[in-house]
């Protein structure tokens, strides 16, 4: 059986370094990156600095303010991130075909045989591709190399402790993660880990002892195909064809709460345009549209609606405004609004009788995309 050698390139407190190449002067210091703005901020990516000060992911702003007044906490800019990582994606690129983006900030990359093309050791490749990322776009990566995602998934996170590179050979599997905890293998989770726990399942290592027809009884082929990663036996594929989404979603913390119901319009529609825009590069279709409410108190409520298939602003605009008209209570302090376009479809569908104006609606939508895409985000306002 042919051994593959894969690598998982995860990005070093992405936003945080993000935010360090705009800014060098953050370097050195605990930063946060947080949702939403002001005190109702969440911390969403800590620097190494803000990790040992013992800032947690998920800490709300005011109590990081109050706890550890010297953290630099920064509203998170999404767009700029995108940018970054599309850079960051190219130049993973220029060294191998074959990469698998799994998130904004993580790829896989298969570099099987490579090391003759290159001439030079997989170790060495893999620190070439770091230095070079780093090099060009001043961002810290961690590499993990193996013979499966699995395991390159794994290695990856030992390297963030190791200098950046970590690489899990098949024979030495057992001395790398062996003692690792089996909840925190991907592809596990808590109800599964419980399973396993409950029949003395506690590490990699009582897991992979396990012989595969208990495997499979006790968590299906899934549960097989991961002990056969975890043994080094690549069994998922890199797949260089991005994946289009299942649905897609975008919201956003404000920065005071609000029962302005104008205001939750203006940036409902910001929302339904940015969403849109993410359908219309996928040549894509929505068929149901939701908008989703959050309180003051965390309460969320969503309503959901089914309409004639489009990927316009204008149509989408339509029907979530008459949803927010229904979820709105005007004595409701509101801390954040958003949208989830579900039903998708990247295919021509059969068109209503107003096909004539849909159409019109979705050209006009795709001319809004360009005109950003050339002179800047917010270039052009249209009154709906």
């Amino acid at each position: 059986m042919k051994q593959h050698a894969i690598a998982l390139i995860d990005c070093d407190s992405f936003f945080v370094s993000c935010e360090r190449v705009d800014n060098p002067t953050l370097c050195g210091k605990p930063v946060c990156v947080m949702t939403g703005g002001g005190s109702k901020g969440i911390i969403v990516s800590r620097s190494k600095e803000a990790k040992l000060l013992g800032i947690k992911m998920g800490a709300p702003y005011f109590q990081v303010q109050k706890t550890y007044p010297q953290a630099i906490c920064l509203p998170a800019r999404h767009r700029r991130y995108a940018e970054i990582s599309r850079q960051v994606m190219n130049i993973i690129k220029t060294f191998s075909p074959d990469v698998e983006e799994v998130s904004i900030d993580e790829a896989y990359i298969d570099l099987t045989g490579l090391n003759n093309v290159y001439k030079t050791s997989y170790n060495e490749l893999i620190n070439k591709i770091r230095q070079t990322i780093l090099t060009k776009t001043k961002i810290p990566v961690s590499i993990g190399l193996s013979t499966s995602k699995t395991l390159a998934k794994l290695a990856s996170d030992k390297a963030k402790s190791t200098g950046g590179i970590y690489t899990i050979k098949p024979e030495n599997i057992l001395e790398s993660i062996g003692d690792n905890d089996i909840k925190e293998i991907c592809g596990i989770g808590r109800n599964n880990s419980r399973k396993l726990n409950f029949d003395g399942v506690f590490t990699v290592r009582d897991f992979l002892q396990k012989d595969n027809a208990w495997i499979k009884m006790v968590l299906g082929i899934r549960g097989l195909n991961l002990k056969f990663e975890l043994s080094g036996i690549n069994t998922s594929p890199v797949n260089p064809v991005l994946q289009a989404p299942q649905s897609i979603q975008d919201t956003k913390s404000f920065a005071d709460f609000t029962d302005n119901h104008n205001f939750l319009a203006a940036e409902l529609n910001l929302h339904i345009h940015n969403a849109a825009q993410k359908l219309r590069l996928w040549n894509g279709y929505c068929s149901e549209i939701g908008v989703i409410l959050r309180t003051k108190d965390f309460t969320t409520t969503a309503l959901y609606t089914e309409l004639a298939a489009t990927n316009s602003d204008f149509s989408l605009k339509s029907a979530a405004a008459a949803l927010l008209s229904r979820l709105y209570k005007p004595k409701s302090l509101y801390r954040s609004i958003g949208v989830e376009l579900r039903k998708l479809s990247y295919f021509e569908t059969q068109q209503s009788l107003f096909e004539n104006l849909h159409r019109e609606d979705d050209k006009l939508s795709k001319v809004v995309d360009e005109l950003e895409q050339k002179f800047g985000r917010g270039i052009i306002k249209i009154g709906v």
